[in-house]
């Protein structure tokens, strides 16, 4: 036990700042002298905040994109997303090639493709209850890494995962087929594995430059999405569809990952996972919003204990 004590204030402390846009976004804090409570850095919890923001805006545009295929709405995101950093890709080809290194990007990428063929294949509150256990999902891979969550950090993430349940529970409906609930699945792996894994890259010193992992997350990820296009009469977007595409590519894909794989890289795996929680409360906000189709009464007393939950986890102090 007490060596998995030390192991973990190791690990939770921080290294040296990062380059390139890490290092402009401003110097990783230093880790604390023995006995005083580990600080969240700042930057990377704006980062997390911003990621459920930009991500619950996906349903608005995707319901105006209901005439396009789900493989034409993906592919077309992500091209979007690639093509904003391509000149980025072409000038810091260096931070490139090291991304290239790792498959932590590919995992981004396939986040993408998994959750837009499993809202196709079964209901939208199952989809999104089953990406919800992301944070579990990074709970159980930082035990086998040796990571050790506090008993009050996993409280806090029960909580979180409970008032999400609650929130979406007055929509649940039922006949969800297995391979909707299998890509779901695998969206919260995909998402966990992305978040810890930049984590522990970090705590060793070797940090990826945000925008590189981004357009490399976009690369793979079209790739993996084309085999989608061959199976789909082709749809090309014209118009105010190719506007919509356009805006989903750039607040929904391209700064949702840049800002997740800066929160991986500064919090931990477990509060940034967690965070994430608030993407369907946002969504079902924005849907409101611009919709007019409101979440159920019913469900706000869930969204009062994700709130209240989060709220708590950012400020519960890590397991020294």
């Amino acid at each position: 036990m007490r060596n998995c004590q030390i192991e973990c204030a190791r690990r939770q402390g921080l290294g040296a700042p990062a380059h390139g846009f890490a290092e402009m976004s401003g110097p990783y804090p230093s880790q604390p002298s023995s006995g005083a409570p580990l600080a969240l850095d700042g930057i990377g919890l704006g980062a997390a905040v911003v990621t459920p923001i930009a991500w619950g805006l996906t349903g608005i545009f995707v319901r105006l994109l209901a005439e396009m295929p789900p493989g034409m709405i993906v592919a077309g995101r992500l091209a979007v997303g690639l093509a904003i950093l391509l000149p980025f890709l072409l000038v810091r080809r260096e931070h490139v090639l090291a991304v290239l290194r790792t498959p932590l990007p590919l995992a981004m990428g396939l986040y993408y493709v998994f959750a837009t063929e499993a809202f196709v294949r079964a209901p939208v509150v199952e989809v999104t209850l089953i990406i919800g256990t992301a944070p579990a999902i990074a709970v159980a891979l930082q035990w086998l890494r040796g990571m050790c969550p506090s008993a009050r950090q996993t409280a806090c993430v029960a909580f979180a995962l409970l008032g999400l349940v609650l929130y979406l529970a007055p929509a649940a409906t039922t006949g969800g087929g297995i391979a909707g609930h299998a890509l779901a699945f695998g969206c919260a792996l995909a998402s966990a594995l992305y978040a810890v894994g930049l984590r522990s890259q970090a705590l060793e010193g070797r940090r990826f430059d945000p925008l590189a992992l981004t357009a490399m997350a976009c690369l793979w990820g079209l790739v993996a999405s084309l085999p989608l296009l061959s199976v789909s009469a082709p749809c090309w977007p014209s118009g105010d569809e190719l506007l919509l595409v356009t805006a989903l590519g750039l607040v929904s894909t391209a700064l949702p990952t840049l800002s997740y794989g800066l929160a991986a890289a500064r919090l931990s795996a477990l509060i940034t996972t967690t965070l994430s929680l608030l993407t369907p409360l946002v969504a079902g906000l924005a849907a409101g919003l611009f919709l007019g189709e409101w979440p159920h009464l019913a469900s706000l007393p869930g969204a009062m204990v994700t709130l209240a939950a989060l709220f708590l986890l950012i400020r519960a102090p890590a397991k020294r």
